[in-house]
């Protein structure tokens, strides 16, 4: 009893210490995060597309979020449309080989599908990894800092700073990612009200104008007319104007007036041609 027979106890035994908090495997989180759907927790496949606070999906997934929102999980709560996710553009690795957890194979996690156009950079989370948002490019945020230029490297498309994108942020960057996301769904709110605003007022203006050329139209022709009838010269014509005389009228036409040299010239007056030489 008590140490007998040379016993020495340790310190842990002796002494009650607090546990460590247990720590994350950060392979198994690279693992999750960079090689496996946010949503459905599936192995990614083309197509592969990311949200604006830098998360990964399926697009199968995607769509099934957005055809019910009321079972979606919190990282596609955000989710409007599919204009909300960008399809990436990604960089296959060459030395990648994708073995079955079957038997003795061994999965290399470390090993990664995609890497970096411009670096090479295997895309296994060891690194941190951006998109543009108006390409879908991907590639290392090294790339970007190391060779500054405002065209994208491998598309050679425009962008700005706002547009890029990192993947699989941390919760700092989540913080300031979110306000970039608000800030510009609200700068695209306030751009379509504008274009649908310009377009009403040009359909205003261009109605106005036809209504505005109508009426100037009809008052002109108004005008002419009523010049036609006060002229005294148009009025002389009309009071001078004989049908025998009209060369654009035809025979069969004039036959029919008192004027014609048939009519002048009958002996008898009949009951279609009154001839006031005849009593």
């Amino acid at each position: 009893m008590g140490c007998d027979g040379g016993t020495i106890p340790k310190r842990d035994e002796l002494v009650k210490t607090r546990k460590k908090p247990e720590q994350k495997d950060k392979d198994a989180e690279n693992h999750c995060k960079w090689r496996l759907c946010a949503s459905s927790q599936e192995e990614l496949r083309t197509p592969i597309v990311a949200c604006e606070l830098g998360r990964m999906f399926n697009k199968e997934s995607v769509l099934e979020i957005l055809l019910d929102k009321a079972k979606a999980p919190e990282c596609g709560k955000h989710f409007r449309t599919l204009k909300d996710v960008k399809e990436l553009v990604l960089t296959i690795n060459p030395s990648f080989k994708k073995h079955a957890n079957m038997g003795d194979g061994y999965d290399d996690i470390q090993s990664a599908e995609y890497i970096c156009p411009v670096l090479g950079i295997e895309m296994n989370g060891k690194f941190k990894f951006c998109f543009i948002w108006t390409c879908g490019c991907v590639m290392s945020e090294r790339s970007l800092k190391e060779i500054k230029t405002t065209s994208c490297h491998k598309c050679q498309k425009p962008f700005a700073n706002e547009d890029i994108i990192v993947i699989n942020p941390s919760e700092e960057e989540l913080v300031t990612m979110t306000s970039k996301m608000e800030a510009r769904r609200s700068a695209a709110k306030a751009k379509n009200k504008g274009v649908k605003r310009e377009a009403g007022v040009l359909e205003k203006k261009t109605e106005k104008g036809k209504k505005l050329k109508t009426v100037q139209n009809n008052s002109n022709n108004i005008a002419q007319k009523l010049m036609k009838l006060e002229d005294p010269s148009m009025a002389k014509t009309k009071a001078s104007y004989s049908v025998a005389k009209d060369p654009e009228a035809s025979d069969v036409y004039k036959s029919l007036f008192t004027t014609h040299t048939k009519a002048v010239n009958q002996t008898k007056g009949h009951w279609v041609t009154y001839n006031p030489f005849y009593n």
